[in-house]
């Protein structure tokens, strides 16, 4: 019996020691005390009667001792198990503090106005960055929750009040730019970005939102619509074509000219293919690079046609990914039978020419036959002669390269003595008076003899005109230095005209090119482009080469006679 009564008071004595030690891990310290004096009071309670049974002035009942046993091996199991409840309970309201505190950090620190509305209208939460946006304190919305409608825009009043009303209604995700005007005056455009706030049940807790100030942005829309209104206006003012295609070769937009130039309205254009409805040549709308001027002919809505000078480039975007074609384009008709009437008129006068030219050139050589003239005469007569052989070669040039450039020419090569005709044109260049250097000709590296050949099949009066045109570009090119001219037998045959002074850096791109010349007095910029047409014509190549150091050298290959 005894033994039951200690075991009782031993159990209790440890439950209010466990009792104890639960204050530091609950922070409750004196609702454990007062469980602890409890069951120091019940200690005390069973000591006592324990020192009755022992004096033998008391027999306690064995019942009642062992219920008292039961409750305090009950009460002792209850303290020590109830302690891994309270520390998980402390660990997770930890857990939930540090987690509070890193959401409430991340919402109080944000860039933007940030709040959370209740369905009542009333602010469960501003982060305190309202103050940058709007001058306000956070604690002037939590007091009157009406000041944000207060501080928006006369002007855009009407349009967030709707807007509000849809969000405290459970509306959906909505965003919206609209005007406030901050505590110290100041107008800033906000971005607000909205959208409801529910539970795990799907009720309804209000709504959060984001405000973000776009004044930069605005300001940037803003000059990029008065850039754009400024480029439509000077578009559709402008007195050229203005076409853009897609990617595809439909039309996308054409200003008011180029709708009134082809008599079609912009609902009529838009969407058609170019290449079917304007241009007579569809080749003219492929891409060639970055840009490229081209003259081509274009049909109206009428039937008739006209002639555009159509310069074009890449449309890009703002990833610079090519999205289109945009042309540029100016009306050249006039301007093309204007020169077609030219072309006319010139090669009725060439035509015409020739007639009276040959007795100029006949003349001479009968005079020759007589006995009766002087050496300095017979001089006179034969330089007569050739400068009139000169001028028919020269119509007869002209006539040629009208025909390639027309694409006209049929040729006929016959074997023909290229290294004659070569001499010839040095001879009638020599005795011009503004040359004073000689032409120096070498075949095979020796200079050539008086009995020398070289019979290529060509056409006489083209490979003439391409003598000419180099040996003279040549000798204006040369200072007092020879010009040198290197013939090489073979297939190709090589003629290759050198002189000493370098091309000009400004038309070494173009030295070929039509109208290209630089410096030279009276010049045309048409001798290399002829004589560039005149080997095309031979099925040969040519090609320049100039340094600063070897000067120039123009090296024509043309076929030999197999």
């Amino acid at each position: 019996m005894h033994l039951i009564i200690a075991a009782s008071i031993l159990l209790q004595l440890a439950a209010a020691v466990w009792a104890l030690r639960l204050i530091a891990l609950t922070r409750h310290r004196i609702s454990w005390i007062l469980i602890a004096v409890g069951l120091a009071g019940m200690v005390h309670r069973r000591v006592y009667t324990l020192w009755l049974g022992l004096k033998g002035a008391e027999t306690p009942d064995l019942t009642f001792e062992v219920i008292g046993l039961g409750v305090s091996a009950a009460v002792f199991a209850g303290v020590v198990l109830i302690r891994p409840v309270f520390r998980q309970l402390r660990d997770a309201n930890d857990k939930l503090v540090a987690s509070e505190e890193r959401f409430r950090t991340v919402a109080d620190f944000t860039y933007d106005w940030e709040y959370w509305r209740g369905p009542d209208g009333e602010f469960r939460y501003l982060s305190p960055s309202c103050l940058r946006v709007t001058g306000f304190e956070r604690e002037a919305f939590m007091a009157d929750p009406g000041l944000m409608e207060r501080i928006i825009h006369p002007d855009d009043a009407e349009l967030v009040a709707d807007h509000l009303a849809r969000e405290r209604g459970a509306g959906d995700a909505a965003d919206l730019d609209f005007r406030i005007i901050a505590a110290d005056g100041t107008v800033h455009w906000v971005s607000h970005r909205c959208a409801p706030v529910t539970d795990e049940e799907g009720n309804h807790l209000g709504t959060r939102a984001s405000n973000r100030i776009i004044d930069s942005r605005k300001l940037a829309e803003e000059e990029l619509r008065r850039s754009r209104r400024q480029y439509r206006n000077l578009v559709e003012q402008s007195h050229a074509i203005v076409l853009e295609l897609s990617l595809d070769g439909n039309i996308r937009f054409m200003n008011r000219f180029g709708r009134e130039f082809f008599g079609y309205t912009q609902e009529e254009l838009e969407g058609r293919k170019a290449s079917e409805l304007l241009f007579a040549d569809a080749g003219a709308l492929n891409p060639r690079g970055d840009s490229y001027l081209d003259e081509v002919e274009v049909s109206r809505s009428n039937g008739s046609s006209a002639w555009l000078s159509l310069a074009s480039s890449m449309s890009m975007d703002r990833d610079d990914r090519v999205v289109g074609t945009l042309f540029i384009g100016i009306d050249i008709t006039a301007h093309k039978a204007a020169e077609k009437l030219r072309e006319d008129v010139e090669r009725m006068v060439r035509h015409d020419l020739k007639s009276p030219l040959m007795g100029i050139v006949g003349l001479p050589g009968m005079l020759l036959k007589a006995d009766n003239l002087t050496d300095r005469q017979r001089e006179m007569l034969v330089v007569l002669e050739e400068a009139g052989m000169r001028m028919m070669d020269l119509i007869n040039q002209s006539l040629t390269l009208y025909k390639l450039e027309s694409g006209t020419y049929d040729h006929d090569p016959v074997p023909t003595d290229w290294l004659s005709i070569v001499r010839r044109a040095a001879r009638g260049l020599e005795s011009n008076k503004e040359f004073g250097q000689p032409v120096e000709i070498t075949l095979d590296g020796r200079p050539v003899g008086v009995d020398d050949t070289l019979i290529i099949p060509g056409d006489s009066t083209l490979l003439y005109c391409m003598a000419a045109n180099l040996l003279k570009n040549g000798l204006e090119s040369a200072g007092d230095a020879p010009v040198r001219v290197a013939f090489t037998r073979g297939d190709p045959v090589v003629m290759e005209v050198r002189n000493s002074l370098p091309v000009p850096e400004s038309v070494r791109e173009t030295f070929f090119a039509k109208y290209s010349t630089h410096g030279k007095h009276n010049g045309t910029g048409l001798g290399t482009y002829s004589a560039r047409l005149a080997v095309k014509a031979h099925k040969g190549t040519i090609a320049m080469n100039t340094t600063e150091e070897e000067g120039t050298v123009v090296r024509v290959e043309l076929p030999g006679m197999g």
